[in-house]
């Protein structure tokens, strides 16, 4: 009877050790799967990260990081001139799955550096079991020089949902985009996590084709492509004034394939993490060109634009207060 209340105790205390150590792993790994700005990608991607586990945090907390974004590229397309970010951000997670964050994206060019873009975002995640989910509203503000593909965007409303069969996780996300005409998009992806040195260190592989309409992007063509100086040009004392059209903006369909492999190392409350990505875009579109001579009568021409696969990279680190 000593023996096995000895042996019972032993099992209880083991089993006791286990689950406050699982709880402090998971508890510490959260704030690198915690959903934040951007979208570890894009500050205007749709993409979030969800957690890998069944249970949150058993306390709230704040965090705060910085980013670096090579170039801004949204569903493949992109601007003429690289637009890259530096972007610091401050995000607040409670332990009921609510979340809200807040972040800058300085434009450092040379001769014209400033911040182009303020995102302000809350929403809500969660985990049953196998499924992951996330409900998101996002409110930006973009420079009036900014020339950001999306930068006639003022604000969406997103979502995920994913489920996790251990070999292989499928992602849908939704999501519809406020600006001069509403724009609806959907993503399909795949994506599976690979854990490293005792889970410091995760990859995950992912591919997402995203469907959407293009009004955001006839209206970058409209209001931001050629505006400024880029919207005269000079050919000795003769000069046009430019203007642009996107044909078939609210059509629905299939604009890019994108491949990532972000990889995160924990190191405390310290999270360092980098993201590669390549974007392949598709069925790009037909733009309509106005000129206007100094002298003589406007005329247009009408092309299909050339798009070509882009690789662009994030870096960044993130700290848990």
């Amino acid at each position: 009877m000593l023996c096995a209340v000895f042996l019972l105790s032993g099992k209880v205390s083991i089993g006791q050790k286990n689950s406050d150590s699982l709880v402090q792993k998971n508890s510490d790994s959260l704030a690198q799967k915690s959903p934040d700005t951007l979208a570890q990608k894009n500050p205007d991607s749709l993409a979030r990260k969800i957690p890998d586990y069944d249970i949150f945090p058993k306390k709230s907390y704040w965090q705060v990081g910085i980013n670096y974004l090579s170039d801004n590229v949204y569903l493949g397309r992109k601007d003429s001139v690289k637009i890259p970010y530096i972007s610091p951000s401050i995000a607040y997670y409670d332990k009921s799955g609510f979340y809200m964050n807040g972040s800058l994206s300085f434009l450092p060019a040379s001769g014209n550096s400033h911040i182009d873009l303020v995102t302000l975002e809350a929403g809500y995640s969660f985990t049953i079991n196998d499924f992951e989910g996330q409900i998101a509203a996002d409110k930006f503000f973009y420079n009036s020089k900014s020339t950001n593909v999306r930068s006639e965007v003022k604000g969406g409303l997103n979502s995920m949902l994913g489920y996790n069969f251990g070999f292989i996780k499928p992602t849908v996300q939704g999501g519809i985009s406020f600006g001069k005409s509403t724009d609806y998009s959907l993503a399909l992806g795949l994506e599976h996590t690979f854990y490293l040195v005792d889970d410091k260190i995760d990859v995950t592989p992912q591919g997402l084709a995203n469907f959407s309409t293009q009004n955001f992007y006839g209206s970058y063509y409209n209001r931001r492509r050629y505006t400024g100086k880029r919207k005269r040009k000079s050919t000795g004392i003769l000069y046009y004034d430019i203007s642009a059209d996107v044909s078939n903006v609210s059509k629905f369909k299939l604009l890019d394939y994108e491949f990532s492999a972000p990889i995160n190392y924990t190191c405390g409350k310290w999270v360092f993490n980098f993201t590669p990505t390549i974007a392949i875009p598709e069925n790009p579109a037909e733009v309509t060109l106005h000129f206007q001579p100094s002298t003589g009568l406007p005329f247009s021409r009408t092309f299909r634009e050339k798009l070509g696969e882009s690789f662009f990279f994030q870096a960044g680190i993130t700290y848990q207060l």
